[in-house]
């Protein structure tokens, strides 16, 4: 007599962990479009700063998220808009702490988003601190020395490790590779799979700065991740570079003030982008789906 295998009831398991997955997300779903907001109000700001530099004479203010911390800074009712900006910037790092352990699958792809998620919540965590130091009037104690200083020493105490030039050389590697990922992201519109609803001209306005917003943040990794290659080949931290350092090595060349100008614009997309799709996205947890 045969023997029938019966399956439901891992079906119907799946279904429920979706369905609770489903509840939990759509109760804190504001704080990410919240977070999202402010995301994109830093990277608009960032791609100001790329513009001033390459395009417009320079400027002393760095090129990253500290140097947009201190152009709000010195603003009209600046430290209002440094407040609003610390409690998106909470959300946001809220949202993505959340998200890496919010249901859903933990394998393959899945579990790539969800470090990348842990990764995203620990930069826009040093975000948020230097804005406290700013509000508090303390920046100067704790950040002088800069993300590219940090980079450089970084590099400098990698180096002087065994196989130490391999690592830095590896971490160009991978800083490129994830850029290339950014800029496939961007091309082939995959950004897409994770807002929904947004039609007509709102609709084509997402799809067009999030296609230039996403090639330009992978650009600078890639610039970003070429530095590093540098810096292991010639065995000399001071070629490495941050968003900041990355941007005025290219303005020394002709050709490369046109990439930096290019890429400023695209970050101004990237945070319009940004605040434009945030009432639109899917805030779900990983899948593989």
């Amino acid at each position: 007599m045969a023997t029938t295998i019966e399956r439901p009831a891992r079906q119907d398991h799946h279904t429920e962990a979706q369905r609770h997955a489903d509840e939990f997300s759509d109760r804190f779903e504001w704080i990410g479009r919240a977070g999202w907001l402010a995301k994109g109000v830093v990277y608009a700001l960032i791609g100001v700063l790329f513009l001033r530099i390459s395009w417009l004479g320079g400027s002393d203010t760095e090129a990253n998220q500290k140097g947009a911390v201190e152009e709000i800074a010195g603003s009209s009712f600046g430290s209002i808009l440094l407040v609003a900006m610390a409690a998106g910037l909470a959300l946001y790092v809220i949202w993505r702490a959340l998200t890496v352990v919010l249901p859903g699958d933990w394998s393959g792809r899945a579990l790539l988003d969800r470090f990348g998620y842990a990764i995203s919540a620990i930069t826009y965590t040093t975000v948020l601190v230097s804005i406290v130091d700013v509000l508090r009037s303390s920046a100067s104690s704790s950040g002088d020395e800069g993300e590219d200083r940090l980079i450089e020493g970084l590099v400098k105490d990698t180096l002087s490790m065994t196989a130490g030039r391999w690592i830095v050389a590896a971490a160009g590697a991978v800083v490129i590779g994830i850029g290339i990922a950014f800029v496939h992201k961007g091309w082939t519109r995959s950004f897409r799979d994770d807002i929904s609803g947004d039609d007509g001209i709102e609709g084509t306005l997402t799809d067009r700065l999030g296609l230039v917003g996403w090639i330009a943040r992978g650009a600078v990794m890639i610039v970003i991740g070429w530095f590093l290659g540098l810096a292991a080949y010639r065995f000399d931290p001071d070629e490495a570079a941050g968003f900041d350092d990355s941007i005025r090595q290219l303005t020394e060349t002709g050709w490369g003030t046109g990439i930096a100008v290019a890429i400023g614009v695209g970050f101004i997309a990237f945070g319009l982008f940004s605040i434009v799709s945030a009432r639109h996205r899917d805030l779900q947890g990983p899948t593989n789906d």
